[in-house]
């Protein structure tokens, strides 16, 4: 057999290997593409799904001191205190979609952070925080002084916490202190145990004086119906009168 026929004899033969291995390749490319369409259209689904719970959660607290305007003045050691986007989390809303994370804290950790200046005087103080499977418990301080502890563990999945009402706290006006501390976790929390954060904090009336406004408000309005009515109130006006 001539080198001609030689080579001929081989073309024939690797013309069906040939057709056989791009019918291969074209499989794998429409698998390919159909997993990648797969994966795309459960993303999408997810991220529908995400927005649907976050539409019907409770709104974003408003009129906070997010906690990220707040400077830090001291922590118990150098761990990681950083702004977190919550627009993946489709457990609620957070005010300005974001929160301050604490991460790589252990038990025992704080972080003191500087509240804003206000007029001396008592106030009522609310903060407003985020739950998670693997968040500890934490100690709040204002002052010094202890004014709550909160379980910020969720089997929920990540969850804002709503108002968590720290009391009535008497403020200096200026260089008053808040302070997170871990202060243990909850038994069903997962590895590292420990982190916690921080949406913002609310600064109002006492809750005193907010009762006793909406005490006077109700006495008055009350006073009025009567009059209204021609109720004693009414009868006595009339009688002063005359």
């Amino acid at each position: 057999m001539s080198k001609r026929e030689k080579n001929q004899a081989h073309a024939d033969g690797a013309e069906p290997y040939g057709r056989a291995l791009d019918w291969t390749e074209a499989g794998l490319w429409i698998a390919l593409l159909v997993i990648g369409s797969l994966v795309a259209l459960a993303v999408l689904h997810d991220g529908e799904a995400r927005k649907r719970v976050r539409a019907d959660a409770a709104p974003a607290p408003a009129d906070l001191i997010e906690a990220e305007d707040l400077s830090v003045i001291a922590k118990s050691r150098e761990f990681s205190f950083w702004l977190q986007p919550a627009t993946g989390f489709s457990g609620g809303n957070w005010s300005d979609d974001s929160h301050m994370f604490a991460h790589e804290t252990k038990d025992g950790d704080w972080i003191e952070l500087s509240l804003p200046e206000q007029e001396p005087g008592r106030y009522a103080i609310d903060v407003f925080m985020t739950k998670a499977a693997d968040y500890g418990i934490i100690a709040v301080f204002v002052n010094g002084a202890r004014r709550g502890t909160f379980d910020l563990w969720s089997g929920r999945g990540v969850l804002p916490t709503g108002a968590l009402k720290l009391g009535d706290v008497d403020l200096n006006g200026d260089e008053d202190v808040i302070r997170f501390a871990v202060e243990g976790t909850n038994p069903n929390a997962v590895s590292p145990f420990f982190q916690f954060g921080i949406d913002g904090i609310r600064i109002g009336k006492p809750a005193s004086t907010a009762s006793g406004n909406a005490e006077a408000g109700a006495i008055s309005q009350a006073s009025e119906a009567g009059a209204a009515q021609g109720g004693p109130d009414a009868d006595r006006a009339s009688t002063e009168a005359e």
